[in-house]
């Protein structure tokens, strides 16, 4: 205990941020704009400090939902929808497993999901050249 009466307990960390109801409130406010306006929103939670109690707290309000992907490219991403429909937690990783990144995203389909043009291109590309080569070949028999 000091002169002024504190002890060690007043030094320490407070339990909680209060950011798990913040973010939830900002969660709800880009659901609303998704649904009204197609507007979709990432929440970069990096940034925002929360202790191991929250982060439980937070995962628990949120649940998850039916849909998950891994995206293995460079190390893996971890994708999977939340209880609330349009509602993503998105994990970015190295390949030796250290987080990059960790979002939320309020969105149809997360972005990282969605197919890329050229790779579209790509793909029919591909597509066309194992077509011509598996069936094109025998017809010329």
């Amino acid at each position: 205990m000091t002169e002024d009466g504190l002890t060690l307990k007043d030094f320490m960390p407070k339990s909680a941020t209060g950011n798990v109801p913040l973010l939830l409130h900002e969660i709800r406010h880009a659901l609303r704009k998704l649904a009204e306006t197609g507007e979709r929103t990432v929440i970069d939670l990096g940034g925002i400090p929360m202790f191991g109690t929250e982060i439980e707290e937070f995962d628990r309000m949120l649940g998850r939902g039916e849909v998950s992907a891994t995206i293995e490219a460079g190390g893996p991403t971890e994708i999977w929808e939340t209880e609330f429909p349009g509602v993503w937690r998105v994990i970015h990783r190295t390949a030796e497993g250290l987080t990059l990144a960790r979002q939320i995203e309020i969105a149809t389909v997360p972005d990282i999901l969605a197919a890329q043009p050229s790779d579209i291109a790509a793909g029919l590309a591909r597509l066309s050249t194992r077509l011509a080569y598996e069936y094109d070949q025998e017809d010329a028999k």
